[in-house]
């Protein structure tokens, strides 16, 4: 979850409790982490310019099997959890939801970043490749 540097505690801590609960009462009984990155309203950036404002923002990983309408019904629950105890709009909130564990969550250079050991293995043949013509 990332928000804006400063904001009280206490209702950052109500809400990681909330949405916890939430998770577990709409998904599944499931252990849920919950990371907060705060940030500097001055290092907060819109169209290349300081916006001095971020919303909340929270990112899941649901993961497959869950249907659309619990995962609808608990983005709707986060936004009125984060909208009541941060006191910011409803129209702020933004959530993001990822229902894959695989797939092109890291991107470089615009393609999915594949681990595989074929991928390391062309990485390995190409650097192999270079170190004989430096030779």
């Amino acid at each position: 979850m990332s928000m804006p540097k400063g904001l009280d505690d206490l209702a950052v801590e109500k809400s990681l409790r909330e949405i916890t609960a939430a998770t577990a009462d709409i998904l599944a009984p499931l252990m849920v982490r919950i990371g907060i990155y705060e940030s500097d309203p001055e290092k907060i950036y819109e169209d290349g310019k300081c916006r001095g404002h971020l919303p909340p923002t929270v990112v899941f990983n649901c993961g497959p099997g869950r249907s659309l309408e619990a995962k609808n019904m608990l983005m709707n629950w986060v936004t009125e959890i984060l909208s009541e105890n941060l006191g910011c709009g409803k129209r702020d909130v933004r959530c993001h939801l990822l229902d894959r564990w695989e797939g092109p969550h890291l991107m470089i250079d615009g393609k999915p970043k594949d681990f595989s050991k074929k991928v390391k293995q062309d990485a390995l043949h190409v650097q192999h490749s270079d170190a004989q013509r430096q030779a």
